[in-house]
């Protein structure tokens, strides 16, 4: 997976030698590509360098992939067509809050490198965890005791 970050922005020796920005790129787009190759590290949102098999990127892919799978549930509920849409709204809500914890782990708290505002910027808030843990106990009321 490569970085995402505009090209008149070099962070490191490969990119600042690499072709000068297009005309896309200097129209404030963002490129899919850092032509830098796959140098085998990759940027956190506080722009800190870690190789790609640091633990936070494992744990990024996770997230990335629990994402997915309450996407895949929610095309199943769809389907199921529940009449109030409760569980669908549910649903898209803790795939959006699974986007705030990806941001959270992308940024290291403590790291001298990680601004204020990038911290405020992807605080978790306890409530999305209280509410989170009132449908969990919801759901359980309705399902048999386990034997």
């Amino acid at each position: 997976a490569g970085d995402i970050m505009s090209a008149e922005t070099p962070k490191n020796d490969a990119a600042a030698s690499a072709d000068p920005p297009t005309d896309a790129a200097s129209s404030g787009k963002f490129k899919l590509y850092t032509k830098t190759g796959d140098l085998g590290s990759s940027c956190l949102f506080n722009m800190e360098r870690r190789d790609k098999d640091d633990e936070v990127f494992e744990a990024l892919g996770d997230v990335d992939e629990l994402g997915v799978c309450v996407g895949i549930a929610r095309t199943f509920a769809t389907e199921a067509a529940e009449p109030d849409g409760e569980m669908l709204t549910r649903l898209l809500e803790i795939q959006s809050r699974l986007l705030d914890v990806g941001s959270a782990v992308a940024t290291p708290l403590q790291s001298s490198s990680t601004a204020d505002w990038k911290v405020k910027r992807v605080e978790f808030a306890e409530e999305n965890i209280t509410r989170l843990e009132g449908w969990i106990d919801e759901y359980d009321e309705e399902l048999p005791p386990l034997t």
